[in-house]
């Protein structure tokens, strides 16, 4: 049984935008000769003409390898910081169910201040913890109430640190790529998902979607905004054929033709085959290789247009 947040404060990611609409002639990338979306991977940009393979290369070093040299050389500048521990999650976890309402950010705070940054908190302590509770949920060591109580403290925490991890932003533009964010229909867990959208704001996305939006609503959202990539969680091979049927839908509604479509979560971690099987185009194991994915997909094909 999945862990339940309806805990949320607000129906949208914090700072999110209205996505910027494109006219229905504008694409993202070629199409097929059958009219669907045509994404190169490894295995198939051997077919790009010289040109275009050059092209692509160029963009990829400007929107990947550029930046990720500038953010390594800043991260060498700073003093190494202390990594947190299995011990730590477990002590967080502890706060994360007591009485005090203020003990778990008080934790999470003196990890912190004594050198742990934004992102290792996140992609560490904070995703370790929210697995923890799962895994409590599931044995029944922890009832309804306090999985929610809990979720909705780590979304708090998030949600605190978010302005210093935001505080090395790039800067959005008015024509920003915009990224959707939905768990798989049928899936009520959201912390990764607000975890993944701190990492692709900070990267100058718009982030569309929120914690009370369902993978229900994709077709829906879709059809009335552009969006160019869509990214679902799911944690569960129950809600598989859901995710899958909501794709195909969703991919129709579409107004973006070549809509790029990511899948995670804790079952894509242990099946990455299923990526294919349920219509998406890529996984990513963490938030900045999602960033990452979501950037080469459309930088591929731009490159190849």
């Amino acid at each position: 049984m999945s862990c339940v947040e309806h805990v949320a404060n607000s129906s949208e990611w914090p700072g999110s935008k209205q996505p910027r609409q494109k006219s229905p002639g504008q694409s993202s990338g070629p199409a097929s000769d059958h009219g669907t979306p045509k994404h190169y991977t490894r295995e198939n940009l051997g077919s790009l003409a010289p040109n275009r393979r050059s092209a692509l290369l160029e963009k990829i070093v400007e929107t990947e390898i550029l930046p990720r040299l500038a953010r390594a050389r800043s991260a060498a500048a700073r003093t190494s910081e202390p990594p947190t521990t299995l011990d730590d999650t477990t002590e967080l976890v502890h706060r994360l169910i007591g009485p005090d309402d203020g003990a778990p950010w008080a934790y999470i705070e003196r990890l912190h201040a004594n050198g742990a940054t934004a992102a290792t908190l996140y992609l560490g302590i904070i995703t370790r913890a929210a697995r923890l509770l799962g895994e409590l949920w599931q044995q029944d060591r922890c009832d309804f109430t306090q999985v929610t109580i809990c979720l909705g403290r780590l979304q708090h925490i998030v949600r605190k640190l978010s302005p210093d991890f935001q505080a090395a932003a790039v800067g959005q533009s008015a024509h920003a790529d915009t990224v959707l964010l939905l768990p798989a229909p049928g899936e009520q867990h959201t912390i990764g998902l607000v975890i993944l959208a701190e990492f692709f704001r900070r990267e100058g996305w718009n982030v569309a979607g929120g914690p009370v939006s369902t993978g229900y609503d994709a077709p829906r959202l879709v059809r009335g905004a552009w969006t160019d990539v869509v990214g679902f969680s799911i944690g569960s091979m129950q809600r598989l054929d859901q995710l899958t049927t909501c794709i195909s839908a969703m991919r129709k509604a579409s107004r973006n033709p070549y809509l790029a479509v990511l899948v995670g979560g804790p079952l894509l971690l242990e099946r990455p085959d299923l990526v294919a099987r349920i219509g998406a185009d890529a996984t990513a194991v963490d938030a900045p290789a999602a960033v990452r994915q979501a950037r080469g997909l459309l930088a591929m094909q731009a490159a190849a247009d």
